[in-house]
Formats: C-alpha cells, structure tokens, sequence
C-alpha cells in the first residue's frame, strides 16, 4: 500500500532550512521556468466577503532546464550550500487569506500544499502551506536583491512586521553581505519592537532603526520591502520622492504600498510572472495602474534579460508570489524531511 508523508506546521518550522539555500532553490525554478522547462498557468482566485480571498496555484517543473539547474548555488550565491537532487518537482497549493481573522486570534493565512511525483503523478507529500509560503516570500525578495540590487547594498527598510517581512529579512541577510542597518515601520507598534527584538539575536551586527511613520523606512535604503496587508479603497503610503539612486524596492503586497506616481518613478518595473501579473489586473480588482513591465524574473535569471547595468538605476520587482515557488521550495523541504525522518506516514 501506498503512503504519503504529512508535514505540519511545526515540522516545517523544525527543519530550519537556511534562507540563502531557499534562495537557490528559487534561482534554479526560475531559471527552469524562464527557460522552457516549467509549466505555470496563472493562478485561480476565489473572492468571497470583503477582503478575504482564496487561492489555487500549481506548477511542474523539469530538470531539463538550460544551465545548472540541480538547485545548488549559483556562482552569485552567498550561502555555499550544497547542491540538491534537482528541482523537478510537481504540486499544487491552496491558501486562504482573510484579514479579518486578527481580531478573532487567529492567523490571516490558512494552506496547505500537495506534492506529488513529477515522473509518476504518485502523491509525495502534504504539508502545511503557511509556513512554506513564508519561506518562498522571503527567499524571493533575497532572489530579487540577488539578481537586482546594487554590490554593497548595506541599508535595508521594511514596510510591515508580520511573517512576511521576518522572512524577508532572513533572506536579505543572507544576501547582503554588507548590510548593517534596517529600518522598519508597522502600523502596530509592538510588531516593529518584537521583530527587532527577535531578529537582533538572528541576525548580529545590524542595526534595527523603529521609524515613525511608513515614509521613513525608505529615506537612504538601498533595498525596500513593502509587506503590508492589502486593504481595498486604502491609500498607499508611500508616493513619490522617497527613494534613493540606485534603490531596489521589492513589494510583496501587490499595489497596496507604493502610489501608482512612485510606481511610474522608477526606472525599470520587474515583476515575478509577467502572464501572472497581466492576467491579475485584467481581472480588474488590482493592478491597474502599473508601469510597463521590462522583464520577469524567470527572463532574469535565464539571462534573456538584463539586470542592472548601471549604479544609479532604480527598480521595482513586484512578487505575487508564483507556484514553482511553491512547488521548487516544498520539494527541498520534503527531501531535507525525508533525510530527517521527520512527518507522519499516512496511507493512501
């Protein structure tokens, strides 16, 4: 009989995968994506009441992408972890976001992700979705910075506290070498002091600035990270003239941070998934004041695109948040489980 392995929450978290390995894993499902060897048909959404929304997202990735796709570093890479099995991989994930659940004590993110076999369809695994969508968000802001930010990028500034932003700035440490100062803001005061608080131990030697009101964590930032909670009919907070020469802004939150002015202010607007982001705004509900897009990241990281040529230019990279993600970081953290012997078996 046939079985599959059960991940909660907690064993995902027990795992401790470090953020840079996520980011090369990440590098690699681009790559496979951009060249070909993935396929990711944009994701379903559900509306249901007032701001909660549901979503259905799934991709197959090969292995058979051009260069080195076996989810080890790249020769940019930081992290120097060792090279994986490969990234083909097969999933899909569906997660449920309601804001409202705050004032009811519980998370606004509920998910969960099915792996299955990318050569026999044969379920693998299912796990929480949650805590892997955090991975994935984060490791694709460290992505970002990887292939778009300045060298010596030292000053990061983070627009929301929640789950997000702590991964995000995971995977920025380990991205920046040079990185010495982040600034963060929140609209709740006590989620900037704890984040500093926790991430001071995690991550020595930078220094955490609480800034008094959005506009500030982006005054002398050499990265931004917006990954605030999207709210419809609410003004973004940050407009134009706030970022420096040079700058890359990384959202998270689709359109809910930056004005569509400082949006148009940039010099060049990448996104995750062109199809994706297209479809999305067709859809009508969001989006529909973006700049032309000039590359995706998939294009990026096959190299049918360029990155930055020049110091002084200023990008924005707008992450959805796509499927091979999902699937490229499930996949990595089902094998390090396995090798762990960590999760429950349940049959078929």
């Amino acid at each position: 009989m046939r079985d599959f392995l059960y991940l909660s929450r907690e064993d995902v978290r027990a795992l401790r995968v470090p953020p840079g390995e996520v980011v090369d894993i990440l590098l690699a499902a681009f790559r496979a994506k951009g060249s070909g060897a993935a396929v990711m048909p944009p994701k379903l959404t559900v509306h249901s009441r007032g701001d909660d929304f549901s979503q259905a997202m799934a991709a197959w990735i090969s292995d058979a992408a051009a260069g080195d796709s076996s989810g080890g570093p790249s020769p940019q890479s930081p992290s120097g972890a060792p090279k994986e099995a490969g990234i083909a991989g097969l999933g899909a994930k569906w997660v449920c976001l309601f804001p409202g659940n705050a004032a009811l004590g519980l998370p606004t993110l509920h998910g969960l992700l099915v792996l299955s076999d990318p050569e026999t369809g044969v379920p693998l695994a299912v796990m929480d979705a949650a805590e892997v969508t955090a991975i994935r968000t984060g490791a694709s802001a460290g992505l970002a910075a990887r292939l778009l930010a300045r060298p010596g990028a030292s000053v990061v500034g983070l627009l929301g506290c929640g789950v997000q932003g702590r991964s995000s700035l995971l995977s920025l440490a380990a991205e920046l070498p040079a990185l010495r100062q982040v600034r963060l803001f929140d609209s709740r005061p006590q989620a900037v002091e704890a984040l500093a608080g926790d991430l001071s131990a995690e991550i020595p030697g930078v220094e955490f600035v609480a800034c008094r009101e959005a506009r500030q964590v982006a005054r002398g930032a050499d990265v931004v990270v917006t990954a605030i909670t999207q709210v419809v009919g609410a003004p973004p907070p940050l407009d134009v003239g706030l970022v420096e020469s040079g700058v890359l802004a990384v959202a998270l939150d689709y359109d809910a941070a930056w004005t569509p002015a400082a949006m148009a202010g940039f010099d060049r607007f990448v996104v995750d998934d062109a199809a994706q982001v297209l479809a999305t705004r067709a859809a009508g509900l969001r989006l529909g004041a973006i700049p032309e897009i000039y590359a995706d990241l998939g294009e990026l990281a096959a190299g049918l695109a360029e990155g930055r040529t020049e110091h002084h230019e200023r990008f924005l990279c707008l992450n959805l948040g796509v499927a091979i993600a999902d699937v490229a970081a499930g996949m990595l953290i089902y094998r390090r489980a396995v090798a762990a012997g960590l999760g429950a078996r349940l049959p078929l």
